[in-house]
Protein backbone atom coordinates (compact mmCIF):
# COMPACT_ATOMS: atom_id res chain seq x y z
CA UNK A 1 0.00 0.00 0.00
CA UNK A 2 1.38 3.31 -1.39
CA UNK A 3 2.28 5.86 1.83
CA UNK A 4 0.03 8.62 0.05
CA UNK A 5 -2.92 5.85 0.50
CA UNK A 6 -2.09 5.14 4.17
CA UNK A 7 -2.00 8.92 4.88
CA UNK A 8 -5.28 9.46 3.41
CA UNK A 9 -6.36 6.52 5.82
CA UNK A 10 -5.21 7.84 8.70
CA UNK A 11 -7.43 11.15 7.75
CA UNK A 12 -10.32 9.79 7.22
CA UNK A 13 -10.55 7.36 10.06
CA UNK A 14 -9.54 10.80 12.73
CA UNK A 15 -12.33 12.13 10.60
CA UNK A 16 -14.66 9.99 11.07
CA UNK A 17 -13.80 9.26 15.05
CA UNK A 18 -14.15 13.34 15.30
CA UNK A 19 -17.08 13.28 13.97
CA UNK A 20 -18.56 10.49 15.31
CA UNK A 21 -17.57 12.07 18.70
CA UNK A 22 -19.61 15.30 17.98
CA UNK A 23 -22.44 13.01 17.03
CA UNK A 24 -22.27 10.94 20.11
CA UNK A 25 -22.29 7.88 17.78
CA UNK A 26 -21.12 4.66 20.03
CA UNK A 27 -17.67 3.48 19.26
CA UNK A 28 -18.49 0.21 18.68
CA UNK A 29 -20.51 1.10 15.77
CA UNK A 30 -18.15 2.92 14.24
CA UNK A 31 -15.92 0.02 14.28
CA UNK A 32 -17.03 -1.84 10.71
CA UNK A 33 -16.76 1.47 9.13
CA UNK A 34 -13.01 1.87 10.51
CA UNK A 35 -11.82 -1.08 8.87
CA UNK A 36 -13.63 -0.78 5.82
CA UNK A 37 -11.60 2.09 5.20
CA UNK A 38 -8.52 -0.69 5.02
CA UNK A 39 -11.09 -2.91 2.96
CA UNK A 40 -11.49 0.05 0.11
CA UNK A 41 -7.76 0.33 0.00
CA UNK A 42 -7.18 -3.17 -0.60
CA UNK A 43 -9.79 -3.19 -3.15
CA UNK A 44 -8.94 0.31 -4.73
CA UNK A 45 -5.25 -2.23 -5.71
CA UNK A 46 -7.87 -4.83 -7.11
CA UNK A 47 -6.21 -7.09 -4.26
CA UNK A 48 -8.10 -10.49 -4.00
CA UNK A 49 -7.10 -10.00 -0.51
CA UNK A 50 -9.73 -7.24 -0.45
CA UNK A 51 -12.36 -9.36 -0.87
CA UNK A 52 -10.85 -11.60 2.11
CA UNK A 53 -10.96 -8.64 4.31
CA UNK A 54 -14.52 -7.59 3.16
CA UNK A 55 -15.75 -11.23 4.66
CA UNK A 56 -14.66 -10.96 7.81
CA UNK A 57 -15.66 -7.09 8.23
CA UNK A 58 -19.26 -8.30 6.86
CA UNK A 59 -19.35 -10.49 10.01
CA UNK A 60 -18.67 -7.52 11.96
CA UNK A 61 -21.11 -5.46 10.59
CA UNK A 62 -23.46 -8.48 10.96
CA UNK A 63 -22.91 -7.80 14.70
CA UNK A 64 -23.15 -3.92 14.48
CA UNK A 65 -26.86 -3.82 12.70
CA UNK A 66 -27.85 -6.53 15.04
CA UNK A 67 -26.65 -4.72 17.85
CA UNK A 68 -28.86 -1.85 16.46
CA UNK A 69 -32.07 -3.70 15.74
CA UNK A 70 -31.70 -3.98 12.18
CA UNK A 71 -31.95 -7.16 11.25
CA UNK A 72 -32.86 -7.13 7.52
CA UNK A 73 -29.54 -5.33 7.47
CA UNK A 74 -27.65 -7.91 9.61
CA UNK A 75 -29.28 -10.93 7.49
CA UNK A 76 -27.97 -8.86 4.18
CA UNK A 77 -24.11 -8.69 5.61
CA UNK A 78 -24.82 -12.08 7.07
CA UNK A 79 -25.96 -13.80 4.14
CA UNK A 80 -24.97 -12.21 0.93
CA UNK A 81 -22.37 -10.04 1.49
CA UNK A 82 -20.33 -12.41 3.86
CA UNK A 83 -20.25 -15.79 1.67
CA UNK A 84 -20.06 -13.36 -1.78
CA UNK A 85 -16.80 -11.83 -0.72
CA UNK A 86 -15.55 -15.09 0.24
CA UNK A 87 -16.65 -16.64 -3.06
CA UNK A 88 -14.59 -13.76 -4.93
CA UNK A 89 -11.59 -14.56 -3.00
CA UNK A 90 -11.00 -18.02 -3.58
CA UNK A 91 -12.26 -17.59 -7.14
CA UNK A 92 -9.89 -14.82 -7.76
CA UNK A 93 -7.39 -16.70 -5.92
CA UNK A 94 -7.98 -19.96 -8.58
CA UNK A 95 -7.47 -17.75 -11.07
CA UNK A 96 -4.78 -15.30 -10.30
CA UNK A 97 -2.85 -12.90 -11.55
CA UNK A 98 0.00 -11.41 -9.27
CA UNK A 99 -2.05 -9.98 -6.44
CA UNK A 100 -5.01 -9.79 -8.35
CA UNK A 101 -7.33 -11.97 -11.20
CA UNK A 102 -7.37 -12.70 -14.57
CA UNK A 103 -10.07 -10.55 -15.95
CA UNK A 104 -12.69 -10.73 -18.72
CA UNK A 105 -15.10 -8.24 -20.20
CA UNK A 106 -18.79 -8.77 -21.63
CA UNK A 107 -19.41 -8.56 -25.48
CA UNK A 108 -21.30 -5.54 -26.72
CA UNK A 109 -24.43 -7.50 -27.14
CA UNK A 110 -23.93 -8.72 -23.40
CA UNK A 111 -23.23 -4.80 -22.57
CA UNK A 112 -26.50 -3.89 -24.20
CA UNK A 113 -28.89 -6.07 -22.40
CA UNK A 114 -27.15 -5.87 -19.05
CA UNK A 115 -27.09 -2.04 -18.61
CA UNK A 116 -30.84 -2.38 -20.41
CA UNK A 117 -31.69 -4.26 -17.35
CA UNK A 118 -30.08 -2.22 -15.13
CA UNK A 119 -31.81 1.05 -16.03
CA UNK A 120 -35.28 -0.95 -16.46
CA UNK A 121 -34.95 -1.95 -13.21
CA UNK A 122 -33.76 0.91 -11.37
CA UNK A 123 -36.69 3.18 -13.23
CA UNK A 124 -39.30 0.12 -11.54
CA UNK A 125 -37.81 -0.08 -8.38
CA UNK A 126 -37.55 3.67 -7.98
CA UNK A 127 -41.12 4.34 -9.09
CA UNK A 128 -42.32 2.13 -6.65
CA UNK A 129 -40.62 3.91 -4.14
CA UNK A 130 -41.83 7.05 -5.24
CA UNK A 131 -45.54 6.30 -5.18
CA UNK A 132 -45.21 5.10 -1.66
CA UNK A 133 -43.96 8.51 -0.67
CA UNK A 134 -40.39 7.18 -0.11
CA UNK A 135 -38.23 10.19 -0.08
CA UNK A 136 -34.74 8.86 -1.24
CA UNK A 137 -36.54 6.69 -3.32
CA UNK A 138 -34.52 7.16 -6.92
CA UNK A 139 -30.67 7.37 -4.97
CA UNK A 140 -31.30 4.68 -2.25
CA UNK A 141 -33.34 2.42 -4.80
CA UNK A 142 -30.33 2.78 -6.83
CA UNK A 143 -27.75 2.52 -3.97
CA UNK A 144 -29.24 -1.15 -3.25
CA UNK A 145 -29.67 -2.45 -6.75
CA UNK A 146 -25.97 -2.02 -6.94
CA UNK A 147 -25.12 -3.54 -4.10
CA UNK A 148 -26.26 -7.10 -5.40
CA UNK A 149 -25.39 -6.80 -8.90
CA UNK A 150 -21.68 -5.27 -7.95
CA UNK A 151 -20.46 -7.97 -5.94
CA UNK A 152 -21.41 -10.63 -8.47
CA UNK A 153 -19.72 -8.69 -11.01
CA UNK A 154 -16.69 -8.69 -9.06
CA UNK A 155 -16.41 -12.47 -8.38
CA UNK A 156 -16.72 -13.44 -12.05
CA UNK A 157 -13.99 -10.79 -12.36
CA UNK A 158 -15.93 -9.00 -15.67
CA UNK A 159 -14.13 -5.63 -15.64
CA UNK A 160 -17.77 -3.65 -15.67
CA UNK A 161 -17.83 -4.01 -11.84
CA UNK A 162 -15.28 -0.81 -11.75
CA UNK A 163 -17.90 1.01 -14.08
CA UNK A 164 -20.62 0.42 -12.32
CA UNK A 165 -19.31 0.99 -8.84
CA UNK A 166 -18.05 4.76 -9.96
CA UNK A 167 -22.08 5.11 -10.43
CA UNK A 168 -23.05 3.44 -7.22
CA UNK A 169 -20.21 5.69 -5.15
CA UNK A 170 -21.68 8.67 -6.72
CA UNK A 171 -25.15 7.55 -5.98
CA UNK A 172 -23.89 6.83 -1.90
CA UNK A 173 -22.31 10.08 -1.80
CA UNK A 174 -25.50 11.95 -2.89
CA UNK A 175 -27.64 9.39 -0.72
CA UNK A 176 -25.13 10.60 2.25
CA UNK A 177 -25.82 14.09 1.72
CA UNK A 178 -29.16 14.07 2.03
CA UNK A 179 -29.21 12.13 4.84
CA UNK A 180 -26.99 14.34 6.64
CA UNK A 181 -29.23 17.39 5.78
CA UNK A 182 -32.11 15.98 7.76
CA UNK A 183 -30.06 14.22 10.61
CA UNK A 184 -26.28 15.23 10.81
CA UNK A 185 -25.26 12.67 12.68
CA UNK A 186 -24.83 10.81 9.25
CA UNK A 187 -21.97 12.53 8.78
CA UNK A 188 -19.70 9.36 9.73
CA UNK A 189 -20.75 8.34 6.54
CA UNK A 190 -20.45 11.46 4.60
CA UNK A 191 -16.97 11.42 4.99
CA UNK A 192 -16.66 7.48 4.00
CA UNK A 193 -18.57 7.99 1.13
CA UNK A 194 -16.18 10.83 0.03
CA UNK A 195 -12.90 8.43 0.32
CA UNK A 196 -15.28 5.22 -1.06
CA UNK A 197 -15.36 6.97 -4.37
CA UNK A 198 -11.32 7.97 -4.26
CA UNK A 199 -10.42 4.38 -3.66
CA UNK A 200 -12.75 3.33 -6.43
CA UNK A 201 -11.81 5.66 -8.78
CA UNK A 202 -8.40 4.09 -7.96
CA UNK A 203 -9.74 0.83 -8.68
CA UNK A 204 -11.10 1.48 -11.93
CA UNK A 205 -7.47 2.64 -13.31
CA UNK A 206 -6.25 -0.44 -11.74
CA UNK A 207 -8.05 -2.82 -13.21
CA UNK A 208 -8.03 -1.21 -16.58
CA UNK A 209 -4.47 -1.25 -16.60
CA UNK A 210 -4.16 -4.60 -15.22
CA UNK A 211 -7.08 -5.75 -17.58
CA UNK A 212 -4.60 -4.02 -20.79
CA UNK A 213 -1.49 -5.95 -19.03
CA UNK A 214 -3.23 -9.27 -19.73
CA UNK A 215 -4.39 -8.80 -23.18
CA UNK A 216 -1.04 -7.46 -24.33
CA UNK A 217 0.35 -10.96 -22.57
CA UNK A 218 -2.56 -12.87 -24.07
Amino acid sequence: MKDNKKIIIVITAVAILITGILCKQKFFLMIPLLISLFVMAFQSEASRFGALAGAINSLIYTAAYIYMGVYASAASAFLFSFPIQLMTFFSWKKKAYKKTVMFRKMSKKASIIFYSAIIILWAVSAGVFMHLDYEYAVLDSGSFMFGFIIPVLTMLAYIEYTYLWIVHAVVSLLLSVQMVMNDYSQATYLIYSVYSLYCIICAFITVRKYYKEQQIKG
